[in-house]
């Protein structure tokens, strides 16, 4: 069976959800028999990693290699089901309605295709005990799903000893040798044979997708060869997900205090997050390099991490220096000869200058000086921009690279007296998260943009309709929107269509955020975009953008390239 890449993601987030983790890679995601990520049993999975995680990586190492792994995998598994949700139910109200809900389909695929198997007949008896039904099992089968009920309050020592003897008992399981502990070589070997987070190399690596007794179950550790991408930092959905307050603040610790009030926050979801934007959040973070002292755990590792990420665009930057300030210039002074050029002329009265002869007559009856006319051009300040950076896991490698280009372009336009605003946006766990590194009038904080850093995913459409909201405020008859985006909206929440939902990615998201960007460029606002993604993207960009786009691929031809998106658009304002 072919697991969809979006199913793939979906049972990611879901794990990491349930895990309260967002930066490991899940080596057991779990799909029912259709290929559909199974939130019930992603849930378990990101709940035993959470409260179990560190006692069981050892139990489940020491079934490598053993003729029995899957059995005793599948088996602990069953035991751990039990336990993680004695512990949650209370918590997680739809808990209970979710496992009612496996335990109906995998009780019913079962009766279609009745099968002998231990870990089956063990599976069907718990799923009739979790619809109130005798478990329907006899003698030593009974008595193994019994030994296998595990209660949730046991902390990890007492249920990795209990799992232990179960299968020593029953199956002559032994457990690893503790004197394994007193060799380096052994104990390393060990470590990287985890289930839940690290990958490793098998000599006969077991297939990664391989059925288990609940449904279908994808191993990353089973894959041979170690490599791959670096875990990609998302935020899981919120089904299950923890409650608002902490939700709320595990942001707040990890991007910073809230620029708004919490009631202004409210009425701006209440307005923007509608239509197919409903159900998600929002949160506007100040952006800067303070770290909460009160953050505790994975926010604030998380806060750290993002803290170096900021010393590294401003290390990267300045490694470039000479280059980068000669690009500033150029692009200042493209950008001042384009105003100068285009902006409309205003002929004014003045006491000097132009002699007009048909109000000579004003200045002897009248007193009135002004019989003088000159010719201003354009005042700059009747333009301003706003740029929007797109700061989410799809831009991790392109970091240091966006942060340089979102502060020469703001850095030129203040040189040039044109007022800017610089905003990045990501997505978290249904949260739009909008970052203001500086506003209009704040003229010193351009390197602020060096604080740019990338997690989670993107809602690219709610993004912009939340920046054109604050366009109604902005001081200028003329608006000017910049993105830096590589135009691949992605997002765990998804969108209400023709009585089911979809996810918002690939087509659905490109159509969504281009509907925003049409919205947007009809109150008279011009949008354009500096395309930062890959050439697989491209087409994603003009169904988004139209012209209105460019690609800069040597840092050499950014002056040129950005002043002459620039200069085009100034001639239309």
């Amino acid at each position: 069976m072919e697991i969809q890449e979006h199913e793939q993601r979906r049972a990611k987030n879901q794990v990491w959800t349930a895990a309260e983790e967002y930066e490991f890679e899940p080596e057991l995601k779990t799909y029912d028999a259709e290929g559909r990520a199974d939130l019930y049993w992603n849930t378990v999975a990101g709940c035993v990693r959470r409260d179990w995680g560190g006692a069981l990586e050892g139990l489940f190492a020491s079934f490598e290699g053993l003729t029995d792994r899957r059995i005793y995998e599948q088996l602990a598994w069953l035991g751990l089901e039990s336990a993680a949700f004695a512990r949650e139910r209370d918590g997680r109200p739809a808990m209970a309605a979710l496992r009612q809900s496996y335990a109906r389909k995998t009780l019913a695929a079962f009766e279609r295709t009745p099968s002998d198997r231990l870990v089956h007949v063990l599976t069907a008896g718990r799923c009739r005990e979790i619809l109130g039904r005798d478990c329907g099992l006899k003698g030593s089968d009974r008595a193994l799903l019994a030994a296998l009920d595990l209660p949730g309050e046991l902390d990890g020592a007492a249920l990795l000893e209990h799992l232990e003897q179960t299968l020593a008992v029953w199956f002559g399981y032994a457990p690893a040798d503790p004197a394994d502990a007193e060799d380096p070589e052994k104990l390393r070997a060990v470590r990287r044979l985890r289930l839940f987070g690290r990958r490793q190399k098998n000599k006969a690596p077991l297939p990664s997708l391989r059925e288990f007794g609940f449904g279908f179950g994808e191993h990353a550790q089973a894959v041979e060869g170690g490599g791959g991408p670096a875990p990609q930092r998302r935020l899981g959905e919120m089904t299950l997900a923890q409650s608002e307050e902490a939700l709320r603040a595990y942001i707040s610790s990890y991007f910073g205090a809230s620029l708004y009030p919490a009631d202004r926050v409210q009425r701006l979801e209440r307005e923007l997050c509608v239509g197919d934007h409903k159900g998600c959040k929002l949160y506007y973070a100040r952006g800067g390099a303070e770290l909460d002292k009160h953050a505790r755990g994975f926010a604030a590792e998380q806060r750290r991490l993002a803290l170096r990420q900021m010393e590294k665009n401003k290390a990267a930057y300045e490694a470039n220096s000479t280059v980068n300030r000669m690009t500033v210039a150029r692009l200042a002074a493209r950008i001042r000869n384009a105003m100068q050029t285009h902006l409309q002329p205003e002929t004014v009265r003045t006491s000097a200058g132009l002699l007009d002869a048909a109000r000579v007559w004003r200045a002897g009856c009248l007193g009135d000086d002004k019989v003088f006319t000159r010719i201003l051009r354009g005042d700059p300040g009747a333009l301003c921009v706003d740029l929007l950076l797109d700061a989410s896991t799809s831009q991790i490698s392109r970091q240091e690279t966006v942060s340089a280009q979102g502060y020469m372009i703001a850095e030129s336009l203040t040189r040039c007296g044109i007022p800017v605003r610089v905003t990045a946006f990501c997505s978290l766990s249904g949260y739009t998260v909008l970052t203001r590194f500086r506003d209009y009038g704040e003229t010193d904080r351009n390197e602020m943009i060096f604080h740019y850093f990338t997690t989670g995913c993107n809602r690219d459409g709610l993004a912009v309709r939340a920046l054109g909201r604050d366009l109604e405020d902005a001081p200028c008859e003329h608006r000017l929107v910049i993105l830096l985006s590589d135009a691949k909206p992605n997002d765990v929440i998804k969108i209400a269509r023709s009585g089911g939902f979809r996810d918002y990615a690939d087509r659905v998201g490109v159509v969504d955020t281009a509907q925003e960007v049409r919205s947007l460029s009809r109150t008279g606002a011009a949008v354009v975009c500096v395309f930062t993604g890959e050439d697989e993207d491209l087409p994603a960009a003009r169904t988004i953008y139209g012209r209105n786009f460019t690609r800069i691929r040597r840092l050499d031809q950014f002056a040129d390239t950005v002043g002459t998106l620039l200069q085009n658009q100034i001639c239309n304002l």
